[in-house]
């Protein structure tokens, strides 16, 4: 056991199975967990103003959440030097415990809305990209592998979470402050695990540099370009278009199929399963994705993923124009599938094409557009289902961006052989 902890080379797997549980927590939590409580939401809030609440309006809160996660991700990643990771990771968590006790106070959608703000904060301070960055320090050969399993957590959170959550509020007779007073002791049970097994970089495990092996090489995080360069490279913009209409897909999706199915007369539980679909596929995809990248190549995943997930969203448009509830369950986990491996693919190319040296600052960026596009995938859906009562032509728009990001996809030049040689 002390040699396990005393070895980068093994401790790197306690890094991620801690990293993996932190994910799961901040993000199933913040997104797919929260998607379960809209009916109820939208029901007490009609209740209160004594007049319906649209679901643009309600939907609102988690485009809220998503840009203010690109706000202050670009912030975290420039902050992360100076505080440490696990400052950082630490602060989110307790940050997200409040967020679950005040929305159980809250009264309007004004207080929610405020809530959302600073859930944002929480995953920029301890969600994706921090991860993502840890992991890549810790990680030099099988990092494809390794952030797949890290991103597979988000898809487990989100998958277990609505289960969880419509559980609970079942158990509670439809009591969601209750429940989300629950729900505010799990980020704070997590906290001494982060305290006691994080470390922010292989240099903090004790180790005599002789057994460190090639995997650590101070070059390897000090190489790439700086964020300035990768600016103006074909490959960061090819990247970020993706970026941005697979992330409005996939929001637009995780935050509506609750309700499409809900409104086509399916029970709450059934309802829920339609979310976890879509991450019990991500989990699939980003599992196998990284180390699939490694083996056949990187362009052919991210393109493969892209094109699954358009095939699934045709999918999903086919059973509605034709009432066929198959197509749904089939076309939920092709996009799920697909949104998995390309998600880990964004992450892996991010520190392949542009090295380590600014990952933090490059991952911000990145991190601004795609979740620009992921808040306005919900509440331009909700925008264009209260126009035309139908979720028909905004899950069309959903197929355009997607074909978008196919051909945006295909247009990136990644060189696989000169990515392996320079590790």
């Amino acid at each position: 056991m002390n040699s396990l902890l005393k070895n980068p080379k093994n401790y790197r797997w306690i890094i991620l199975a801690v990293c993996f549980f932190t994910i799961t927590f901040t993000n199933g939590l913040t997104l797919g967990g929260l998607v379960v409580f809209d009916r109820e939401l939208l029901d007490y809030l009609s209740e209160v103003t004594g007049e319906e609440v649209l679901r643009q309006e309600l939907k609102l809160k988690d485009a809220i959440t998503l840009w203010s996660t690109a706000v202050f991700a670009f912030i975290a990643g420039i902050i992360i030097d100076r505080v440490g990771v696990r400052a950082l990771m630490m602060s989110g968590l307790l940050m997200l415990s409040a967020t679950f006790y005040f929305y159980a106070k809250s009264d309007s959608l004004l207080d929610m809305y405020i809530i959302h703000i600073f859930q944002g904060m929480v995953l920029s301070m301890s969600g994706m990209v921090i991860n993502v960055v840890l992991i890549s320090k810790w990680f030099n050969d099988n990092r494809g592998l390794a952030i797949g399993v890290l991103l597979a957590g988000t898809s487990v959170g989100n998958g277990v979470f609505p289960q969880i959550n419509t559980y609970l509020l079942t158990i509670s007779d439809g009591d969601w402050r209750q429940v989300m007073m629950w729900l505010a002791l799990i980020p704070l049970a997590y906290i001494p695990v982060l305290f006691a097994f994080i470390k922010e970089s292989p240099e903090d495990v004790a180790i005599k540099e002789e057994d460190a092996g090639n995997d650590f090489k101070s070059s390897s995080i000090e190489s790439g370009l700086t964020l300035q360069q990768t600016l103006v490279t074909p490959n960061f913009w090819f990247l970020s278009v993706m970026a941005f209409c697979t992330f409005y897909s996939i929001l637009a999706m995780i935050g509506h199929v609750f309700l499409m199915l809900d409104g086509e007369g399916y029970s709450p539980q059934v309802s829920a399963t339609g979310v976890s679909i879509i991450f019990i596929g991500g989990f699939i995809g980003k599992v196998i994705s990284g180390k699939l990248a490694e083996m056949i190549g990187r362009k052919i995943v991210l393109v493969g993923g892209v094109a699954m997930m358009l095939l699934g969203s045709l999918l999903i448009v086919s059973a509605i124009f034709y009432k066929n509830p198959l197509l749904i369950w089939i076309g939920l986990t092709l996009y799920g599938t697909g949104w998995g491996g390309l998600y880990t693919l964004i992450q892996l190319l991010v520190a392949d094409l542009f090295g380590l040296i600014a990952i933090g600052k490059i991952m911000g960026v990145i991190n601004i557009i795609d979740t620009i596009g992921g808040g306005l995938g919900p509440i331009i859906t909700a925008v264009i289902y209260d126009s035309t009562q139908n979720y028909l032509m905004p899950f069309l728009v959903i197929s355009a961006l997607l074909a978008v990001a196919l051909i945006s996809s295909s247009m990136l030049r990644i060189d696989d052989e000169a990515i392996e040689q320079s590790r």
